[in-house]
C-alpha cells in the first residue's frame, strides 16, 4: 500500500520534487546539525614506538577519559598497548 502511496507523490509532484521514498524522513527538518554526533574520532598510538597506527570512533558520554586498546603494530611487530591522542 505504501508503494502506491509513493507512486502517487511522484505523479502528482514530478519526480524532480520528490526526495525520497518516505516523506517524512526525506524532509529538511530532519538534518542533523554540525558537532551534535554522539562519537569522536580517535587516533591511537603505539607506547613502543610512538607512531600513530589506527583510528577509530568513541562514545563521548561513556567513556569520558582516554581509552587504551592491545593492538598489533607493524613496526614493533607485536601486540602493544595504544593510547589515545589527541
Amino acid at each position: 500500500m505504501h508503494a502506491g502511496v509513493t507512486q502517487l507523490v511522484e505523479y502528482f509532484l514530478g519526480k524532480e520534487e520528490v526526495i525520497g521514498s518516505i516523506p517524512i524522513a526525506s524532509s529538511n527538518e530532519l538534518e542533523e546539525d554540525e558537532g551534535t554526533y554522539m562519537r569522536d574520532i580517535i587516533t591511537l598510538e603505539c607506547t613502543d614506538c610512538k607512531r600513530r597506527n589506527y583510528s577509530t570512533t568513541k562514545n563521548k558520554k561513556k567513556q569520558t577519559g582516554r581509552v587504551e586498546y592491545k593492538k598489533y603494530c607493524p613496526w614493533c611487530k607485536k601486540r602493544t598497548p595504544h593510547k589515545e591522542t589527541k
